[in-house]
C-alpha cells in the first residue's frame, strides 16, 4: 500500500473517535481529543527535532509528506480540528467530525484520479468532498438545510488554500455551520 492510500485510510478511520461520544460522553470525547492533540504535538516535536526518532516514526507509519519533515503533521492538525469541533453540541459535533474525517480523503482520492501529480486541489476532488460530506451528514438525521450547508462548508474549507491547514478547519467549520442551521 502506498503512502497516499495509507494516509487516506488513516484519515477516514479517524471518524472512529466518535465512539468516545457514543459509548462515553461528550466530555470524554473533548478530553480524549485534547489529550490526543497534546500527545500529537509532543510526538511531532520529537519527530522533527530528533532525526533518529523521526526516522523510526516514519518507518513505522510511512504516511508523512515531505513538507511535514519540519512542521506539524496533518494528523496533529486533525486532532486539533476535532477537539475544536467537540465543543459544539450534538448533532453538530458528529456532523463536523464526520465531514472532517471523510471529505478530505475522498477529495484526495478523486482529485488524484484526474489531476497531474503536481496539482494540489481539483474541482473533481472538491465536488467529491461535498458529496461524501453530504451523505455522511444526511446519515446523522439532521435537516436537509444543515446537510447542504455543512457539506458545502466542508467542501469550501477543504478546498481553501489559506494559511491554516485544512485538517484544522474542516471539522469545526462544518460543525459551526450545522449548528447555526439547526
Amino acid at each position: 500500500m502506498n503512502a497516499a492510500v495509507a494516509r487516506r485510510l488513516l484519515h477516514a478511520s479517524s471518524a472512529l473517535v466518535l465512539l468516545l461520544y457514543f459509548f462515553g460522553s461528550q466530555e470524554l470525547l473533548r478530553n480524549g481529543l485534547i489529550g490526543c492533540a497534546a500527545l500529537a504535538v509532543i510526538l511531532d516535536a520529537l519527530r522533527v527535532t530528533r532525526p533518529a526518532f523521526g526516522a523510526f516514526v516514519t518507518g513505522l507509519v510511512p504516511v508523512f509528506r515531505a513538507s511535514e519533515s519540519t512542521r506539524l503533521s496533518g494528523a496533529t492538525w486533525l486532532c486539533f480540528g476535532y477537539a475544536l469541533a467537540a465543543w459544539f453540541p450534538h448533532p453538530a459535533v458528529t456532523a463536523g467530525i464526520l465531514a472532517g474525517a471523510l471529505a478530505d480523503p475522498a477529495a484526495s482520492w478523486a482529485g488524484s484520479t484526474v489531476a497531474k501529480p503536481s496539482t494540489n486541489k481539483t474541482w473533481v476532488g472538491s465536488g467529491t468532498a461535498a458529496a461524501v460530506a453530504a451523505v455522511a451528514l444526511f446519515a446523522t438525521g439532521i435537516p436537509l438545510v444543515a446537510v447542504v450547508g455543512g457539506a458545502v462548508g466542508a467542501m469550501a474549507l477543504e478546498r481553501w488554500s489559506g494559511p491554516l491547514n485544512d485538517n484544522l478547519v474542516v471539522a469545526p467549520g462544518a460543525a459551526l455551520i450545522v449548528w447555526l442551521l439547526l
